[in-house]
C-alpha cells in the first residue's frame, strides 16, 4: 500500500480541507512573516504575541481539517462564507474604484446612486441621472 492510499484511508471520516481552514493557513503565514520581522527589531514581546497567533490558529486548522465532527466543521464554514459574503463585495467595489484612475465616483446628494465621473482637476457641477439634481463636485488630482 502506497503514502497516498494510506492517507485516504487516515482521511476517511474526516472533514478535510475547506475555505475556512484555507484561510485560517493563510492567517497563519501572516502572522508567522510578522514574527520573523519583529524578531529583529527591538519589540521583542510583539514576537511572541505573533509567534504564539501563528502557532494557535495553525493548530486550529489542522484540528478543524482532521475533526470527526462534520457537522460543527459545515456550520462554522458556513458562517465564515456567510461573513465573507458580506465583507467581499464591499471590497471587491473599493477595488475597482481605486483602479479605475480615468475616473472618480461619487454619490448623488439627493438619492445616493454613485456616479462614476471622469477625472478633471478642478470645480465642477455634476448631473445626477437617475434624480436630475445638480451639485458641486471638487476633483483634486486628475488630468487636466
Amino acid at each position: 500500500m502506497n503514502f497516498i492510499q494510506k492517507l485516504r484511508r487516515f482521511m476517511y471520516g474526516r472533514y478535510g480541507v475547506d475555505q475556512l481552514s484555507r484561510f485560517l493557513f493563510y492567517l497563519s503565514m501572516v502572522f508567522w512573516a510578522l514574527s520573523l520581522i519583529f524578531r529583529f527589531l527591538p519589540f521583542r514581546r510583539a514576537y511572541y504575541v505573533f509567534w504564539a497567533l501563528n502557532l494557535v490558529i495553525y493548530a486550529f486548522a489542522i484540528f478543524r481539517i482532521l475533526s470527526k465532527n462534520t457537522y460543527a466543521r459545515t456550520v462554522e464554514n458556513e458562517r465564515y462564507l456567510r461573513l465573507r459574503g458580506k465583507v467581499l463585495p464591499k471590497w471587491m467595489k473599493f477595488k475597482a474604484e481605486n483602479m479605475d484612475k480615468s475616473y472618480v465616483f461619487r454619490k448623488c446628494p439627493h438619492c445616493g446612486s454613485r456616479l462614476r465621473l471622469k477625472r478633471v482637476r478642478g470645480r465642477h457641477t455634476a448631473r445626477c441621472p437617475r434624480c436630475g439634481t445638480k451639485f458641486k463636485v471638487f476633483i483634486l488630482f486628475g488630468d487636466r
